[in-house]
């Protein structure tokens, strides 16, 4: 009887175990889309750089790098993406180059929902990312993990430029930030200004993604509680009748 109670209680760790698994696990093809649906992932970079930089293709590159051979590469490699195909911009504007301009959701590029990288939508379309507010914290790092931060972004609410990335007027030279752990306009222009000097984090857009015809998705964690609970109640079973 104690034997079989203790397997019963390690099925139900397990299942324990595997929900919490399944929830910090990065999620690439979001719930509910279907093979030929068409999105986009965002993140925030668990590194961090200055804003120095006038150039908007130095800020693209560090997100790309961010991405490389991280967490996040691995399992879309593992849902059927290849890594290599996806293009990754910041969302930030230069003097030059502003942030609805750099990330194509200016209206130049497919007009699609946006979603974390954890399966929780960010916007339903281009309009809705920049309408003053989103609709999840852009709080999810390319390492699997949750970070709250001020990030660099040089952007107004609109996906303008605002004091942008680069900027050299001034002593110090400032540009704007955002902040993770808003989801009104402040998400992406926190009315706050730093030093280009200093170092923050910045947001990740992908390109356009399609859903992989054989794509593979995360289980959603009530659904592994219950094979894992069910494999632990059948092990007990069967471990019961062997004493018989």
């Amino acid at each position: 009887m104690k034997l079989q109670l203790g397997i019963v209680c390690a099925g139900v760790a397990l299942a324990t175990l595997g929900t919490s698994a399944a929830q910090a696990a990065l999620v690439v093809v979001p719930p509910g889309l279907n093979p030929g649906d068409q999105y986009r992932l965002v993140f925030v970079t668990a590194g961090t750089r200055n804003a120095t930089s006038s150039d908007i293709n130095d800020y693209n590159t560090f997100v790309t790098n961010q991405v490389t051979g991280s967490a996040l590469a691995t399992q879309l490699t593992t849902a059927g993406f290849n890594p290599n195909t996806i293009t990754w911009k910041a969302i930030g504007s230069t003097s030059a180059t502003s942030a609805k301009v750099n990330t194509g959701t200016d209206g130049t590029q497919p007009d699609v929902p946006i979603y974390l990288i954890d399966g929780n939508r960010v916007a339903n379309n281009n309009a809705d990312l920049w309408d003053g507010s989103i609709q999840t914290n852009i709080n999810r790092t390319q390492i699997d993990t949750s970070k709250n931060a001020s990030v660099w972004t040089g952007t107004q609410a609109g996906g303008s430029t605002g004091s942008p990335l680069g900027n050299a007027i001034g002593f110090p030279p400032v540009a704007n930030m955002g902040a993770t752990i808003y989801t009104d306009s402040r998400w992406i222009n926190d009315i706050t200004f730093l030093s280009v000097s200093q170092s923050l984090s910045l947001y990740g857009m992908s390109s356009v993604l399609t859903v992989p015809s054989a794509a593979v998705s995360v289980p959603e964690p009530s659904s592994l509680l219950g094979f894992i609970t069910l494999g632990g109640l059948m092990l007990g079973g069967a471990v019961r009748k062997a004493r018989k």
